[in-house]
């Protein structure tokens, strides 16, 4: 008996551990989403310096909305070269940054505190209507990616801050190898 008490808690300690690591579980790899996007938008703003535009657009969910805020950043290389984002920090996203940390779960445990997820099939429809409409925004920010010259990366990302507007780091490496940081 003792045997399996050691086992289970071994089960948690270890699991913070072995989730941090990117080829283990808990892990979503960033991939582009190529849809269009037909939430709300209820917000827009363009940083633009140094031929590096960035386009910040929020959106609100229709099921989800208790949840987490939807964002979509478009970062457009104008420079004359290639341009290498290293990775990307956030403060309080669903989504892994370059640092692996993540609130992902928070996004689930916030669920709970509302009656649809203790009555059966509600919580059955309306759980797969929000699983669904956020399932684009929980990938993982793109890591040591390289945005060729004239082209662009779109990145969903989900914030959990539900009253302000927040913002990402990026982080580019410069032609002398330096780290260029932009928050916006």
């Amino acid at each position: 008996m003792k045997k399996i008490f050691i086992l289970i808690a071994v089960m948690f300690i270890s699991a913070p551990a072995f989730a941090s690591i990117d080829t283990w579980f808990n892990t979503n790899p960033y991939k582009q989403y190529d849809k269009a996007i037909t939430l709300q938008k209820i917000h827009n703003d363009i940083y633009d310096k140094n031929g590096i535009k960035i386009e910040k657009n929020i959106f609100k969910f229709e099921y989800s909305y208790k949840e987490g805020v939807p964002y979509e950043y478009v970062v457009t290389n104008n420079t004359d070269k290639d341009l290498m984002l290293k990775g990307i920090d956030s403060d309080y996203y669903a989504n892994k940054n370059i640092t692996r940390k993540s609130h992902w779960t928070r996004v689930n445990v916030r669920n709970l505190k509302y009656w649809q997820t203790y009555v059966p099939f509600i919580d059955d429809y309306y759980g797969l209507k929000s699983t669904l409409e956020q399932n684009p925004y929980l990938y993982d920010f793109p890591k040591d990616y390289t945005i060729k010259k004239g082209e662009n990366l779109r990145i969903l990302a989900m914030g959990l801050y539900l009253d302000k507007i927040q913002d990402l780091t990026f982080i580019f490496e410069d032609n002398n190898g330096n780290d260029l940081k932009i928050t916006f």
